[in-house]
């Protein structure tokens, strides 16, 4: 449950991917921030893989990985936002190319 509830932002990411929209390139833009938010709402697991030593745990602080995650606690609320800004844009442009 909590992996769900960690990868909302992505997931919501994709799903936006497919709203309809008149404006190619507004809907291009539109993508691209989704998929820029995205990406940067991931960047600490990203981190947290690449500077952990083989054979140890990824979440653990000690070992230098899991010290990026604390990263989260600016990410989250910023990714958040954005998110639902992207998410009321995308509807809001969905509604009015009907």
């Amino acid at each position: 449950m909590e992996a769900l509830i960690f990868f909302l932002i992505p997931l919501s990411s994709i799903g936006l991917l497919f709203l309809k929209d008149d404006k190619k390139e507004r809907k291009q833009i539109m993508n691209g921030l989704l998929i820029m938010n995205a990406f940067f709402f991931l960047i600490p697991i990203f981190m947290a893989y690449s500077n952990t030593p083989a054979g140890e745990s990824m979440w653990n602080e000690n070992t230098g990985g899991g010290a990026a995650l604390w990263l989260y606690i600016i990410i989250l609320p910023i990714s958040a936002i954005v998110q639902l800004v992207l998410l009321i844009l995308k509807i809001v442009f969905a509604t009015n190319s009907k």
